[in-house]
């Protein structure tokens, strides 16, 4: 094993047991954090490193030749480092810290948050950087009494409800010699829906005739599916007139072709592996609403009716993204009502 590979596994090694040891110690944070001085970390930067070694050459050199002037320097680099060592952590407790955000999306798709970082002092605050833990972001200087809002990207790899990353916040204010960082855990989960297939991969099965599932109120040939913002050039038989009267807010009525339903079924798609028919029928969801049409969801042991909206779509993708495929062998169907 070579050198640097051996001290970049060795370096990861450390980040992850500090990580660990910081959540035991923490544990999960709230909604809006503030960082005291127990949540706050310091360690030097590599500069300080080279700063320290730099330090003790000159001590050494002084104490070997008994020169004032080299004792009156290594004592002026003493100095500096305290000082900058007050500064730097001065500079990042007291902060407080909230996330929201945290939409889902479809697998391999980033998350993106944001980061609210407010300065209650007076006093300002230099080269506050967020992100997740295992990144290195731009830095952002806070004035007294200012917030800003940091848009993290966190990654995504596999569907399912994951647990949010813990985002790392850090300073090397005032001379980069230092680094004072605080760990964030928030208590949240990120719901990430499956990557879905290409176009190509499959095609929606044909709508049948019957609406008796749809449980919806026709009008004409179109089912009516609820309520949206209205489009520009909106037509004012769509205004939903009442419910403006009512909550003050301008939507229109939404309707969708009544020509039939289809049903996503599970055994239906071309496919042998779980995941592989997760994508496809997550593809399927997609295409469906686009379409405009009412659509069901069947699994095995979950079947979902034939609806249409915003709604319904993301409670399907919801559905897919946290199905378990150990329960593909389970015999009947349970209807989620």
């Amino acid at each position: 094993m070579t050198g640097p590979l051996r001290r970049r596994r060795l370096g990861r090694f450390l980040q992850r047991y500090v990580q660990h040891w910081a959540r035991r110690r923490q544990g999960p944070d709230g909604e809006c954090v503030e960082l005291h001085q127990r949540r706050v970390y310091i360690l030097p930067t590599r500069s300080g490193l080279v700063f320290g070694l730099v330090f003790f050459t000159m001590l050494l050199g002084a104490l070997n030749y008994s020169n004032n002037m080299g004792f009156a320097l290594a004592f002026l680099l003493t100095a500096v480092a305290v000082v900058s060592i007050h500064h730097c952590q001065r500079n990042l407790a007291g902060l407080r810290l909230s996330v929201s955000g945290l939409e889902p999306v479809f697998a391999g798709e980033p998350i993106e948050c944001s980061l609210y970082v407010t300065n209650p002092g007076r006093g300002p605050r230099w080269q506050i950087a967020a992100g997740p833990a295992a990144e290195r972001t731009s830095a952002v200087d806070l004035p007294g009494g200012g917030s800003a809002a940091l848009t993290l990207r966190l990654t995504t790899d596999r569907r399912g409800r994951l647990r949010c990353p813990e985002i790392r916040v850090s300073t090397r204010h005032p001379l980069g010699l230092f680094e004072c960082w605080a760990l964030l855990y928030p208590e949240r989960e990120l719901l990430v829906y499956p990557h879905p297939a290409a176009s190509a991969a499959v095609r929606l099965p044909p709508a049948a005739a019957d609406l008796e599932n749809a449980g919806e109120s026709v009008r004409g040939t179109d089912e009516f599916v609820g309520l949206r913002p209205p489009l520009p050039g909106e037509s004012l038989s769509r205004i939903a007139w009442k419910a403006w009267a009512r909550t003050g807010t301008l939507l229109a009525k939404d309707y969708r072709s009544g020509a039939g339903s289809a049903w996503l079924d599970w055994h239906a798609v071309p496919a042998t592996e779980p995941e592989e028919r997760l994508s496809l029928l997550t593809r399927l969801v997609i295409d469906a609403e686009a379409a405009g049409q009412l659509y069901g969801l069947r699994l095995p042991g979950v079947e979902i009716p034939p609806m249409a909206g915003q709604s319904h779509f993301h409670r399907c993708l919801a559905v897919l993204a946290t199905y378990d495929i150990a329960s593909c062998d389970s015999e009947g169907a349970a209807r989620v009502a």
